[in-house]
């Protein structure tokens, strides 16, 4: 005649975790929970959520004499994420070995998950120049890589080759990681190696240059360079056009600490080109490291200075001959914009 709705028993278990399932929650709290003064507490629902292991469970009516089960062994629940797990920092280029770990629900290592999986890698980019993907155990990121689990448990040797902050996450297809179970690596960049340069075409011979153009100090792998400076590694600018370059503190040399800020030179309204119009390149070589040449640049004359008076040198009196005004810049460049009618007096 036990009725559990007059006298409630408690469930708990000294598993950390909760109980769930039962009419009272954790509590068998129904008229109809006792059958003949006997609860089924599978058909009841009863269910323990948390950490897996063995323990026991303890029945406490609140009324008369708890009780408390023999040993209980918890298995883990079906896996629902995969868990990576690092060092939080390497080096462009460089290879840490990482754990990719499947994990029920409760944060529980599934033992069951086994054998080799086809895991996709992604959360970290492809080196800029060159173009060079993230791998783990040889597989570019993207790409399924097969890994061998044993008792929920997998190892690859992973190498990232950006600069950046890289948040790496495993995929199965059915489970990943998200959020904390992603491995946030900060990859740093190595030391200097080369430069990189973009130039806005057209400019004006004589005038700093306008638009975008920059100057990037770069590891191997393309990566900023963040302490470049200038002031221990000059840098002279040459062009292939017949000219002079200034604009910087040694003429045509970059050879300020200031001049590189975060990797990156900033040569808008500081390069300028005096000489000879047309189209042609500029090379930035490093005192070491490697040099760079930019694409081709037009360099446009600039604005009129003067007109040239051209003709025959010899004339008799009273005859004529055809003369030629050209209006040039200080560099002797034609300035083809100096165009319509104008009023010249000779």
């Amino acid at each position: 005649s036990f009725d559990a709705s007059s006298n409630n028993v408690t469930v708990t278990s000294s598993l950390t975790g909760s109980i769930s399932g039962l009419s009272g929650t954790n509590k068998l709290t129904g008229a109809g929970d006792f059958t003949s003064g006997v609860a089924n507490l599978t058909s009841l629902g009863l269910k323990f959520t948390g950490t897996s292991g063995s323990g026991t469970f303890t029945f406490t009516p609140a009324t008369g004499t708890a009780v408390t089960s023999s040993s209980v062994t918890i298995n883990p629940g079906t896996a629902t994420r995969l868990v990576v797990t690092g060092n939080s920092s390497q080096s462009a280029g460089s290879s840490q070995l990482i754990t990719v770990t499947a994990k029920d629900a409760s944060g529980n290592t599934v033992t069951s998950y086994a054998g080799a999986k086809n895991i996709t890698f992604s959360g970290a980019s492809a080196s800029p120049s060159p173009v060079t993907n993230p791998t783990v155990a040889g597989i570019n990121f993207g790409t399924a890589t097969s890994l061998t689990f044993t008792n929920g448990v997998a190892t690859g040797t992973m190498y990232l080759y950006k600069a950046e902050a890289a948040n790496i996450v495993a995929n199965d297809g059915s489970i990943f990681s998200s959020g904390a179970d992603r491995l946030s690596v900060t990859v740093g960049e190595l030391t200097f190696s080369k430069l990189a340069v973009s130039l806005t075409s057209p400019q004006t011979n004589g005038s700093a240059f306008t638009g975008t153009n920059t100057l990037t100090a770069q590891d191997i792998y393309g990566n900023t360079v963040t302490n470049f400076s200038a002031a221990t590694n000059n840098v002279t600018v040459t062009s292939s056009l017949s000219g002079t370059i200034s604009g910087f503190t040694g003429g045509n040399v970059m050879s300020t600490e200031g001049r590189f800020v975060n990797g990156v030179a900033n040569l808008t309204s500081v390069l300028v080109f005096t000489g000879t119009s047309g189209t042609g390149t500029f090379t930035f070589t490093p005192q070491t490291g490697t040099a760079v040449t930019s694409s081709s640049i037009t360099i446009n004359a600039g604005a009129a200075t003067k007109l040239v008076i051209t003709g025959t040198s010899t004339q008799t009196a009273g005859a004529t001959q055809n003369i030629t005004i050209t209006a040039k810049d200080a560099s002797g460049n034609t300035v083809t914009t100096y165009t319509g009618a104008k009023n010249i007096t000779f």
